[in-house]
């Protein structure tokens, strides 16, 4: 059994917006605005984009932060994300992971505007989908997948493949305390801080 493609900054930054224009939201505008090598012993790195996410008639603008590390994802992770979309002059955060998430990250995302995300490889998703017979992959799997992440009904951490059409799910993840509403020049990456 093959294993999947080494993930780089360039192809997660492509399976992040196709994950999120799969689940039906617009996602334009978009600049890097942060791209970094996580310190050892992570071995990772972290890729911020800024851009408009849209759904209908709600719109913000938000900060996309994919990170590759080893170690689960905690609170430090989404607060360092929540103090990024601040100084990105963003409304709310997505946040991207390749590993597990700590409980510790859901409180901290449920504080702020922030929605959570785990990459898996699409064979892992497959098997625990029941989409079919696991161990017998389809020609058009893709690579890696997104799974939402939540909790389930006693409160522990569940993982959940982002279907088509799921971004009214990430809308209310992202809704968080209430703020100010965003405006067309929000979402204008050449607009000057107000």
């Amino acid at each position: 059994m093959e294993e999947p493609p080494e993930l780089t900054p360039e192809h997660f930054e492509i399976l992040a917006v196709r994950e999120l224009r799969k689940a039906g939201l617009d996602v334009s505008q978009l600049r890097i605005h942060r791209r970094a090598t996580l310190p050892e012993p992570e071995r990772g790195y972290l890729l911020e984009l800024a851009g408009g996410v849209s759904r209908g008639p709600w719109r913000q603008r938000a900060l996309i932060a994919c990170r590759r590390q080893t170690a689960p994802v905690g609170r430090a992770e989404v607060e360092s994300l929540r103090n990024h979309v601040e100084e990105a002059g963003a409304q709310a955060g997505i946040l991207f992971g390749t590993t597990e998430f700590d409980p510790d990250a859901l409180q901290a995302a449920g504080d702020g505007a922030v929605a959570l995300m785990r990459v898996t490889d699409g064979r892992t998703a497959f098997d625990t989908s029941g989409w079919g017979t696991p161990g017998h992959y389809p020609a058009w799997l893709p690579a890696y997948c997104a799974q939402t992440v939540g909790r389930d009904a006693v409160g522990q951490v569940r993982y959940q493949l982002l279907d088509a059409g799921q971004g009214d799910v990430i809308v209310r993840q992202l809704q968080g305390p209430p703020s100010r509403p965003a405006t067309p020049t929000d979402l204008d990456p050449t607009s000057q801080p107000r």
